[in-house]
């Protein structure tokens, strides 16, 4: 039997590596013998993060990502196997690994993990030459509507910026669905709109409401948040 996390002296080597021989062990069961699609995430993350020095690490991850996603329809495990692609850079010069990039960030959106729904808007949205084949404004904005639905802020913000000069009541709608969400950037949009009337008939009671909720947003979830050691 296994020991309990704190039964370890994580300071000493050994039994970290035998803590991290058990957790891999827990991993492997969980997927392959329970089925478990949350513990195949796990298990991909295992191998391409904790065991990252080893040499086929990074190729177990994609392995275990790709079946994840694709047999389990795992949706942060499609996200995930695309994120690795994205990071190994080959797309900057070979087509196949961008077409795997869009492909199973899809998935990702289409089996409900909206981070990634975000991602596939970001790049049908591009207009460079690495992207340049998939550019579809239309399909960009749509994802990056499902996102923000789906309570996604940053596909929030960003639909606000890309309908601000054309579309400003559009663009307002997506920037009190954020301040909603408790983003401080949109609240500051929506503010400046009220109180500039842009697209708007300037409105100082609701630009006041946006304000305090500025407010709120700082004193309760920015303000309150611990420094980083590496900010």
């Amino acid at each position: 039997m296994s020991r309990g996390n704190s039964e370890y002296d994580l300071r000493d080597e050994n039994q970290v590596k035998e803590y991290l021989k058990n957790v891999l062990v827990e991993y492997q069961f969980s997927c392959f013998k329970e089925k478990d699609p949350t513990g195949c995430h796990r298990l991909g993350y295992f191998h391409g993060y904790v065991d990252k020095d080893k040499p086929d690490a990074k190729e177990n991850a994609k392995k275990v990502f790709k079946m994840n996603c694709e047999e389990n329809k795992f949706g942060q495990s499609c996200d995930s196997l695309a994120g690795m692609y994205l990071h190994e850079q080959k797309y900057l010069t070979e087509k196949a690994p961008r077409e795997d990039i869009t492909k199973y960030f899809r998935m990702a959106c289409e089996y409900g993990y909206y981070t990634a729904c975000k991602n596939v808007g970001v790049i049908l949205l591009e207009k460079n030459d690495i992207w340049k084949d998939y550019h579809d404004t239309k399909k960009g904005r749509a994802y990056l509507h499902t996102a923000c639905e789906k309570k996604n802020v940053d596909s929030c913000y960003i639909l606000q910026r890309l309908l601000s000069k054309k579309h400003p009541e559009r663009a307002l709608d997506y920037a009190v669905k954020g301040c909603e969400l408790d983003d401080i950037r949109s609240c500051q949009t929506a503010y400046q709109m009220y109180l500039k009337g842009i697209g708007v008939e300037k409105n100082s009671e609701k630009a006041s409401f946006y304000k305090e909720r500025m407010g709120f947003i700082y004193r309760n979830h920015v303000a309150s948040k611990p420094m980083s050691p590496y900010e």
